[in-house]
């Protein structure tokens, strides 16, 4: 007898990676998911073996098609390489890790999945029997269980466990994207990162960061993070700032950029003032969230389960969001397989204690890499 679609809310990397497993498995479902199905996410990421070569293995997929296929710079023949020498994050490399285009990966796993754009969620009734997740649209949707994969700013979360809060990190983070020509990228960065796809260095308590998002027949994506420890009083640190202030950067920061000195040669030119204000930044607030164990339970007891930035998510530097997001999504598909969609009520029981020294050891690491040292540049 045939499983009833799983009902999975978000298509994200979790979302995906489960719906995909699923599929590759017989068992159907659905993602409901809020935006369009316009590309997005045009940034590299870090995945590790141990996220990527499990789904490889359900996908009947060897490791050089993968990264040939979805590495940053496969357009040029490269592989995504990385070294952890010239990283601050304490994160283990391996000669398996490499530097992912988010965007390209969300295409491959959207491949043969039953995904509703443009679904945003308005409320969430569960029984006994059944999950029914009705739609703005005023469509309905049921089934025997809802996945919440729907990110750090869950919609299914918000609804059914508000106690449950996304906690605003001490920090302050700024992101920009710039197009560079090739001959330029070519003469200024890469004597510097050295065939590398990510480079990172400190001064003092602020870290820099420099990486390639992809490489085009006529010019290069690159994207750059300037991050520290807020300070007293900080300017800066808006942890309250609403969503869609994130592109709101206020003066201060570019004082900040002015006052620098002694850069070395590629981040002299990131980080150069005139050229940041031209660049589309953005304010990132570095955000973790993990739910208890009872409220966990709470949810799958109503025939709900969180996994990946729903439930346990990392800041973005110094964690392993998205690697972890496409743990779960391989492990709960296997689990589905073999117990059922009622098998979520004991999926996360032996993952808790692993979700939450994930989330301890990334904001670790975060305060790891900007605790004040001597200048490596």
């Amino acid at each position: 007898m045939s499983m009833p679609p799983i009902t999975i809310a978000g298509a994200g990397i979790a979302g995906l990676t489960l719906g995909r497993c699923l599929t590759q498995k017989g068992i159907p479902s659905i993602l409901l998911e809020r935006v369009s199905s316009s590309p997005r996410y045009n940034y590299g990421i870090t995945l590790h073996p141990w996220a990527y070569q499990p789904l490889l293995n359900i996908l009947q997929m060897d490791e050089s098609s993968f990264r040939e296929r979805l590495s940053i710079d496969a357009s040029r023949g490269g592989m995504g390489s990385i070294s952890g020498d010239a990283l601050l994050t304490g994160v283990d490399i391996t000669p398996g890790t490499f530097r992912c285009h988010r965007g390209r990966l969300e295409q491959f796993l959207r491949e043969d999945q039953d995904i509703r754009w443009e679904h945003t969620i308005k409320d969430i009734e569960t029984t006994p029997q059944k999950v029914i997740v009705r739609i703005q649209n005023e469509q309905a949707v049921e089934g025997d269980v809802l996945i919440g994969t729907d990110g750090v700013h869950s919609q299914v979360r918000k609804s059914l466990a508000p106690d449950i809060r996304p906690k605003v990190l001490p920090f302050v983070v700024f992101n920009g994207k710039r197009k560079m020509s090739l001959d330029s990228f070519r003469d200024i960065m890469a004597p510097q990162m050295q065939g590398l796809s990510i480079i990172q260095c400190r001064q003092e308590d602020v870290v820099f960061q420099i990486a390639v998002n992809q490489y085009t027949t006529t010019y290069v994506d690159v994207d750059y993070t300037y991050s520290r420890a807020a300070r007293q009083n900080d300017p800066l640190h808006r942890p309250d700032r609403p969503i869609p202030g994130a592109a709101d950067i206020p003066e201060e920061f570019y004082a900040e950029l002015q006052a620098l000195e002694d850069l070395g040669q590629a981040y002299e030119e990131m980080f150069d003032v005139t050229k940041v204000r031209r660049d589309r930044l953005v304010h990132f607030l570095m955000r973790s969230t993990l739910g208890t164990e009872q409220e966990i339970k709470d949810l799958t007891d109503r025939g709900v389960l969180l996994v990946g930035d729903a439930i346990h998510a990392m800041p973005l530097l110094g964690g392993e969001g998205g690697n972890n997001a496409m743990k779960d999504g391989v492990d709960l598909a296997e689990h589905i397989a073999a117990h059922g969609p009622q098998g979520i009520r004991t999926f996360y029981s032996a993952r808790y204690d692993r979700w939450k020294k994930g989330a301890e050891e990334s904001e670790q690491r975060l305060a790891n890499m900007h605790c004040p040292a001597k200048a490596s540049l």
